[in-house]
């Protein structure tokens, strides 16, 4: 048998006095295995025979002792072949499980992260026992009942979905009272959740930072506008060849999939936000929240967790998702060809994706290789989104900015977003030049 230390495999060498404590960040996590008579490297030692009964006097004395709620339903410890001990821990349903000499505060509790294990704090204890009595965040009653649903109604119209009073319980946005719930509260105009955007420079300057605020659905309409705003294509002239190759920085769905990935399935408990960051040759996107009910692993290989089914539910009525828990599978597929691969970790409380830029440096193209009157950023240049297109997604975003904020955003100089807003059919100006704003007029299908 291979030995190997991971999220649900912790190996030992020999019998260690915190042995309760690793017990306890197992039942309070997902479970897993702990191997006594392995190395860290995985080589089996193995338990000698003359220690084999106090090792199993020890474990006995430990589940009985020294950790409350009583465990013992949920572990069982034998030893294999090799002469290994074999602790098998599932995980608890009366969590926090905690030492009985501490009792169940910080000091006394203990979680597994990653493949270590450390002491919960008090608002880690408050949600593990919040999670064995299956506390759902989007089914409890939100603080402000004074909502409207002015965006959700208005998207809701241009899909043609039915979208009123009636189908707020249907939706989980009421509860069975006629209490508006913390997923009306995402959903509503008032939701209070903020998530941060910013593109960095080479030097991590910033170039563009923005807070979305609104109803959440109001909040992926417009993230995903400036993500695409600032996914370029770059394109590259093969000699001898009439076409040229283009390259999107962020291929496929891989960075739609990881932005929605974060909305559906963040912990809005959490005091924490949402984060899409661009940096020249990255984007990461974090949130509040961890794997749901399963692991990094599990999660990667298609299995389906929801810790905001409701939400999920809304996103996919509305069409920003075609599937339910197929984000991730959807960001490795967009990349199966690459070289560079997408990065998923969970650090602690959180959840990390990190989407490589295809394009970083393909940009450094010389003359000689694309012939006479190419200048080296060609790669920046060739294939990108019209100016206007992306004029078009900065107004969506929005309505009042400035023709100065959108040449800082793109890059360009004022006169020149002037001259091309002035001969757009599709950017209007609504009012006067103080106090009024910009309207987009949409393409009539033929």
């Amino acid at each position: 048998m291979k030995y190997e230390e991971s999220d649900r495999i912790e190996l030992k060498r020999e019998m260690v006095d915190d042995l309760d404590k690793e017990i306890i960040a197992f039942l309070n996590a997902h479970g897993g295995t702990i191997y006594i008579g392995v190395d860290d490297n995985g080589k089996v030692i193995g338990v000698p025979q003359s220690f084999k009964d106090e090792y199993d006097e020890k474990v006995s004395a430990i589940l009985s002792n020294n950790i409350k709620p009583n465990p013992r339903s949920k572990i069982e410890f034998s030893f294999n072949y090799e002469n290994v001990l074999v602790i098998d821990i599932k995980e608890g349903d009366s969590k926090p499980y905690f030492l009985t000499t501490k009792g169940p505060k910080p000091s006394g509790t203990y979680i597994r992260v990653g493949r270590s294990k450390r002491q919960a704090d008090n608002e880690e204890i408050i949600r593990l026992a919040m999670e064995s009595r299956h506390y759902s965040f989007e089914r409890d009653v939100s603080d402000i009942q004074n909502l409207t649903f002015d965006y959700m109604g208005l998207i809701a119209q241009r899909k043609n979905l039915d979208f009123g009073i009636k189908k707020y319980k249907t939706l989980g946005l009421q509860n069975d009272k006629g209490l508006f719930t913390d997923l009306g509260l995402l959903v509503s105009d008032q939701n209070p959740i903020v998530v941060k955007f910013a593109v960095y420079g080479k030097n991590m300057d910033f170039k563009v930072k923005k807070e979305f605020t609104g109803s959440i659905v109001l909040i992926a309409d417009q993230l995903l506008e400036y993500c695409e705003l600032y996914n370029d294509t770059s394109a590259k002239i093969i000699p001898g060849q009439i076409a040229r190759v283009e390259t999107k920085s962020y291929p496929g769905a891989s960075l739609r999939e990881a932005v929605l990935n974060a909305i559906c399935h963040a912990d809005y408990s959490l005091p924490s936000n949402i984060k899409v960051e661009f940096f020249p040759n990255r984007v990461k996107i974090i949130n509040p929240g961890n794997v749901f009910d399963s692991t990094l692993d599990a999660v990667l290989d298609g299995v389906q967790t929801f810790r905001n089914p409701g939400l999920v539910n809304i996103f996919y009525k509305l069409g920003f998702i075609e599937n339910y828990g197929t984000g991730l599978i959807r960001i490795r597929e967009a990349y199966s060809e690459e070289e560079l691969q997408p990065e998923f970790k969970v650090i602690d409380r959180y959840f990390f994706v990190t989407l490589p830029n295809l394009n970083y440096k393909v940009s450094e193209l010389k003359q000689t290789d694309v012939g006479e009157n190419v200048g080296e950023n060609v790669g920046e240049n060739v294939g990108e989104k019209s100016v206007e297109e992306k004029l078009i997604a900065l107004v969506r975003g929005n309505p009042h900015i400035s023709q100065r904020e959108m040449a800082a955003a793109i890059g360009k100089t004022a006169k020149t977003v002037e001259r091309i807003i002035k001969s757009s059919e599709r950017i209007k100006r609504s009012g006067p030049d103080r106090g009024g704003h910009w309207e987009i007029v949409d393409k009539k299908e033929d």
